[in-house]
């Protein structure tokens, strides 16, 4: 058989030298020393008869074999995980595992931070990674390099299988000694006020809210702008600006940092949050079980929360 002339656990190195096309970075993920990841690149060129890795300019790129192993090196490891490595009867406490997740800072800071203490209770082996949005986010889905996405409807993907957790809608935060608290924010006073703005990531994207706002009526007034949501409240406070931002996150920020949430007065479509999952969860006990008690929680207890605390407003 010739498996037998190559050590197995370099197919984990494998993958992780093709996912990164970097020594440093897979010898980071699999927790080994640089060195003993080059060993590991030497002995599989040796083995598969292929360079695997080139240097283009400043970057390694894949080479012709490495791009036809990359899915199948993949697949056989999550076969391994699935099939081989997880017991027949599946019990969430005994669960050994990282979980990859990727999502917005604003599900990061709210939905995931509770969710991630309910699982706990349930399932303490299981340790998640948060990881940020990346282009294309579906991609990592599809390669399995992580094994649950969650965002916006809007930009999930049609190839992947898709439930709706929650929706939401947004607020206002400014600060106590802002006129509009005593005097009320109205859609005329909002469209005239001085505002945080948030621009999304490197690629500058405009949050669902504004584009829904200046598309109706024109470009708000900028008084700074922002590249992340948690940039927001810190701007609001000891300001005469407004930031608006999802109800729950501003709900967060209302009670830690003493601001005043306030209802947005201008209509806009809520959020609608979805999980999506990739082929390999199809045959995982693990992530299949997770998935069920992602759904059960956005559906009982987080819309409790978004019921009986965020839609109160001080």
């Amino acid at each position: 058989m010739k498996f037998r002339r190559i050590d197995l656990n370099l197919l984990v190195a494998l993958e992780a030298l093709l996912d990164e096309c970097s020594v440093t970075r897979a010898a980071e993920r699999v927790h080994l020393s640089q060195a003993a990841m080059s060993n590991a690149l030497t002995r599989l060129r040796d083995a598969l008869g292929d360079e695997l890795l080139v240097r283009v300019g400043q970057r390694m790129m894949m080479t012709d074999r490495a791009r036809i192993l990359h899915d199948e090196v993949r697949e056989v490891l999550r076969k391994i995980d699935m099939r081989i490595l997880v017991p027949h009867a599946f019990d969430p406490s005994q669960q050994e595992r990282e979980v990859q997740c990727m999502m917005s800072d604003v599900m990061t800071q709210t939905f995931f931070r509770r969710l991630t203490r309910h699982i706990g209770q349930k399932a303490p082996g299981i340790r998640f990674v948060a990881r940020p949005i990346e282009d294309p986010p579906h991609a990592w889905l599809a390669q399995g390099r992580i094994d649950f996405l969650m965002m916006p409807r809007q930009y999930a993907s049609s190839d992947h299988p898709m439930i709706e957790l929650y929706r939401e809608g947004f607020d206002c935060l400014v600060d106590p000694q802002n006129p509009l608290v005593a005097e009320g924010l109205t859609a005329e006073s909002y469209l005239k006020a001085t505002h945080v703005i948030l621009e999304l990531g490197p690629q500058r994207k405009t949050s669902a809210d504004r584009a829904a706002i200046e598309q109706r009526h024109g470009p708000l007034t900028a008084g700074v702008k922002v590249y992340n949501h948690g940039a927001v409240p810190w701007m609001v406070k000891g300001s005469g600006w407004i930031g608006t931002l999802p109800s729950s996150l501003a709900h967060q920020y209302c009670e830690a940092l003493g601001l005043v949430r306030l209802p947005l007065p201008i209509d806009v479509l809520p959020n609608t949050l979805v999980l999506q999952w990739g082929k390999y969860a199809e045959e995982d006990a693990c992530l299949d079980w997770l998935g069920k008690e992602i759904e059960a929680y956005a559906s009982t207890q987080w819309r409790h929360l978004q019921h009986e605390s965020f839609g109160r407003y001080a």
